[in-house]
């Protein structure tokens, strides 16, 4: 069979193909969304990926298709401008998957190994960032050949969309080979680390029931509306499934599209010409691709959500339904048994802490940066401790009134730039104190700060 009968023969099965990818992706990002009371950045990648491949269907790979197949009719004009546009977006949208499978597996790997400074490094704001960034490398890169960045004495878009790279020139070939093949080799490195520490950490929270947990955190103002939180360790069973889910994906777009581009890529290179089996190869490779993404998805349980469940969530955003009390932020659900409340930026008034009593959390055992948490002393009628900044480190008009009339006893201040617990027998770490060595907090009770209003 010639080429001129291959591609449009193929053709048929890529739209087919192409509109079942593109509802399954979409079906997978409400689930993924229906699922999750709160984004997490792991959670915004995954749709980020599905996105891409609802756009790489539904652009570039239908629009080939359609110029297959209105090439069999006689009164068929060539369009040399559609050509640029499809090898732009089919390049741009190549190279922004193959950036988003690493950046899962990076995102995972740092979220494995280092728990805390992952959940103290912003990754939401990171993860977004990471997002903008793919699709403007991608874009300027793919859009340099539409401009002139390609092989002038042949051109790709003369006489049919000749879109391998051997045939749009060896600069831009050279480039994509290495930016490919960076990407494919660090997010196989990265998934290699975070399924080995995952399953490290496994086995030894079978030895040792007292395995080291990342504690729950919540910032709340003094009318009880939430600021930010900071999300505490998974579970044992979360932990490997969403691991196992990332090392799925990471290895099933290597092996349908990551190394299948690089060989096609290198061939074409070394040959400096393409063969009819190599756009054969990369398009059903992008297409079987986007039809397995919304499978893995399905197939874990902590992203499958049922027909109620999704119908539910689109309602909601279609009524614009949200909680616009709740924080923007990517992380997730509260456990109300471990809840720390602190001021960040010093304007609240009121704002305090609460921690668990019967935990103590050893963070400097996993982490140097971090000191120990050691649990306050335990209160009869409340459960709660509350930490109130001095008038001097809060400087709030609203409450100026409050701390001049109300003195405050001086066995309650603390170390300058730390805070005391009463009866503790030492002391908390600066993870907990003021930024400013000029002042000390003080450990007020409930009954304290009732008897003070």
């Amino acid at each position: 069979m010639s080429d001129e009968r291959r591609l449009p023969g193929s053709a048929v099965g890529w739209l087919a193909c192409g509109g079942l990818s593109l509802l399954a992706n979409a079906w997978g990002i409400l689930s993924v969304g229906a699922k999750q009371k709160k984004w997490k950045p792991l959670e915004f990648l995954l749709c980020a990926l599905a996105a891409t491949h609802m756009l790489n269907v539904a652009v570039p790979i239908a629009t080939y298709s359609v110029v297959q197949l209105r090439r069999q009719r006689p009164d068929f004009e060539w369009n040399e401008g559609l050509c640029k546009v499809f090898v732009s977006t089919f390049y741009t949208l190549t190279l922004a998957t193959c950036f988003s499978v690493t950046s899962l597996s990076y995102h995972r790997m740092w979220m494995v190994c280092w728990p805390v400074n992952y959940r103290l490094s912003n990754a939401k704001k990171q993860a977004v960032h990471t997002v903008m960034g793919i699709w403007m490398v991608s874009f300027i890169l793919s859009a340099l050949p539409a401009v002139g960045w390609h092989d002038t004495s042949e051109r790709f878009y003369t006489h049919g969309c000749r879109f391998i790279v051997a045939e749009i020139g060896l600069g831009f070939g050279v480039c994509f080979l290495l930016l490919v093949g960076g990407s494919v080799t660090v997010g196989v490195v990265c998934t290699a680390i975070a399924l080995f520490q995952t399953l490290a950490v496994q086995v030894g929270r079978r030895a040792d029931h007292r395995a080291f947990t990342v504690p729950t955190i919540v910032v709340e103002d003094a009318q009880g509306k939430r600021r930010s939180s900071i999300d505490g360790s998974e579970p044992a069973k979360t932990s490997l499934q969403i691991t196992g889910l990332v090392a799925t994906i990471v290895f099933i777009y290597d092996c349908l599209m990551g190394f299948p581009v690089l060989v096609v890529s290198f061939s074409s290179l070394r040959a400096d010409a393409s063969a009819p089996w190599m756009a054969l190869c990369v398009l059903w490779c992008s297409v079987a691709q986007a039809l397995l993404l919304p499978v893995f998805l399905w197939a874990c349980d902590r992203y499958r959500a049922d027909l109620k469940a999704v119908r539910e969530k689109c309602m909601a955003l279609m009524a614009n339904d949200e909680e616009s009390d709740d924080e923007t932020s990517l992380e997730g659900g509260v456990s109300p048994d471990l809840v720390l409340e602190r001021s960040l930026d010093y304007g609240y008034g009121g704002d305090f802490v609460a921690l668990d009593r019967m935990a103590k959390y050893e963070i400097s055992a996993l982490e140097g940066g971090l000191p120990q948490l050691y649990p306050l002393r335990p209160l009869q009628e409340d459960k709660m401790q509350y930490l109130q900044v001095p008038p001097t480190r809060r400087f709030s008009h609203d409450d100026a009134d409050v701390w001049a009339a109300v003195p405050l006893p001086a066995f309650l201040w603390g170390e300058p730039g730390g805070l005391r617990a009463e009866g503790g027998g030492g002391s908390t770490s600066s993870f907990l104190s003021s930024p400013s060595e000029s002042s000390g907090y003080a450990t007020l009770h409930s009954d304290s700060l009732g008897s003070a209003s």
